[in-house]
């Protein structure tokens, strides 16, 4: 197997004729990648306050979703706030292949592969971002066509018609915000998410006392808020669009492709593990209860939200500390982030058991009380989530995405062969187990497979 050069060149590729989701392999020699690396692993602000403003950018984030998806459920009848959930759902499974082909490759390959040049690297995923949300806005508007013809589907068709504006200017903010995390500026993007959350905030008050609040109006809002957002962040990220400096569009391509052809498979078997069971419920119980799932979900999703802002910050370190130093040490640093994950998860656990129904009551003006029995069965899968996010890290800084996509898979299998039968036969109670059942399928196999690949006998670079 040739040897992978992480670092990549400004100028020019040196990643053909090489296979990333087979192996990983560094330079036999001392070189300037491994600087890069040391220098991205030690530059900038203490950790602890990246961390922090990590954390502020996320909740911001999370707080506006938050926002949202409370009012929507308290102020929209259920059959419009389910029709809401499905097309949200119908969203995540878009944007997962655009985080698949941009925005994780980004966060693995932008510190080392094109640290010197990162803005006109930025200005080559900008125009690639372009020609792949133009794509998902077209394959949205033609399910919106066709379910324009359907009495089953007509409820959908106006949230679905706002997940086809709002997809291209949410995954331009996306991608502003990542951009910001490879630079190491987690207060960039913290800026560009106080801009987002005060828009968002605002139009809602707006749409509101309008009378124009719905699932539709929900989407725009979040587009309108996306859009000036991302246009703060790109001032500031200022990438070069048609420089003559630094990788070619078709390099970066290739590159993109050879780790992202994994993680496209891995995002559609991660939808069908999780988000696919809002389209399930649809189908096998009533628009109800795909409501009061979500309502039950709007209360785990922050915590989802907060493990990937910190995964947003140190996926790249990891990557970088990875490509420094090897397999030496690796494994105790993954341990180490996987309990601080865990020790935080266990305590938002308890509290949403102890109070998770009393903040429902409130948040909710009495709406879906009847599903709070539910609430700590659909919350545990937050502390299996955080006990696999170490491992996923480090199989994505190692670059064995294919591991990823294994473990995806077999979560996605046991959501047919288990949580199909369970939601068709036990209702939306059964679709919670089988959400917990999927969780559990992954975090056994990423952990096993995690284990394995950092005790791999071979020296690094020989496959």
């Amino acid at each position: 197997m040739p040897d992978l050069n992480i670092a990549g060149n400004c100028s020019r590729s040196s990643w053909e004729g090489t296979e990333i989701a087979s192996s990983v392999a560094l330079p036999k020699e001392p070189s300037s990648a491994l600087t890069r690396a040391r220098e991205y692993c030690s530059r900038g602000l203490p950790w602890a306050g990246k961390g922090s403003l990590a954390l502020l950018d996320q909740g911001l984030i999370s707080g506006s979703n938050f926002l949202i998806g409370i009012l929507l459920a308290r102020w929209l009848v259920p059959e419009q706030y389910g029709a809401y959930a499905l097309a949200f759902s119908i969203f995540l499974f878009a944007a997962g292949f655009h985080s698949a082909l941009l925005l994780e490759p980004m966060s693995v390959f932008g510190p080392v592969s094109y640290g010197k040049c990162l803005s006109a690297y930025l200005g080559k995923l900008l125009g690639l971002h372009s020609a792949l949300v133009l794509l998902l806005a077209a394959l949205v508007g033609a399910g919106v066509a066709i379910l324009h013809y359907s009495t089953l589907g007509r409820g959908l068709a106006a949230p679905l018609s706002g997940v086809c504006i709002a997809t291209p200017t949410i995954l331009f903010f996306w991608l502003c915000r990542r951009a910001a995390y490879v630079k190491l500026a987690p207060g960039l993007a913290a800026g560009g998410a106080s801009a987002y959350c005060l828009a968002v905030i605002s139009l809602l008050l707006a749409a509101k006392a309008l009378g124009w609040l719905s699932g539709f109006a929900a989407f725009l809002i979040q587009a309108v808020a996306a859009t000036a957002a991302g246009g703060l962040l790109l001032v500031f990220l200022r990438p070069r669009l048609a420089s003559q400096f630094g990788p070619s569009g078709s390099e970066v391509v290739r590159q993109h492709w050879r780790y992202g052809r994994w993680a496209v498979g891995t995002q559609f078997v991660f939808w069908l593990s999780g988000n696919a069971y809002y389209v399930i419920v649809a189908a096998f119980v009533r628009m109800e209860d795909v409501a009061a799932l979500r309502a039950l979900q709007n209360f785990t999703l922050p915590f989802g939200q907060f493990l990937s802002a910190l995964s947003l910050l140190v996926l790249p370190w990891a990557s970088a500390r990875f490509a420094a130093e090897g397999g030496q040490g690796f494994e105790r640093r993954i341990q180490q982030v996987t309990l601080l994950f865990v020790g935080v998860a266990s305590a938002y656990f308890a509290i949403l058991v102890l109070f998770g129904g009393r903040i429902m009551a409130i948040l909710y003006a009495g709406r879906y009380t009847g599903f709070t029995y539910l609430l700590p069965l659909v919350a545990a899968p937050v502390v299996i989530l955080a006990a696999s996010q170490g491992c996923t890290i480090a199989i994505q800084a190692m670059q064995f995405p294919a591991d990823i996509f294994f473990a995806y898979t077999l979560a996605g299998v046991a959501t047919i062969v288990a949580g199909v039968p369970l939601t068709r036969y036990g209702g939306l109670s059964g679709a919670a187990v089988g959400i917990l059942i999927s969780y559990l399928t992954f975090f056994v196999v990423i952990s096993h497979r995690c284990r394995a690949r950092i005790r791999e006998p071979l020296p690094i670079g020989v496959q």
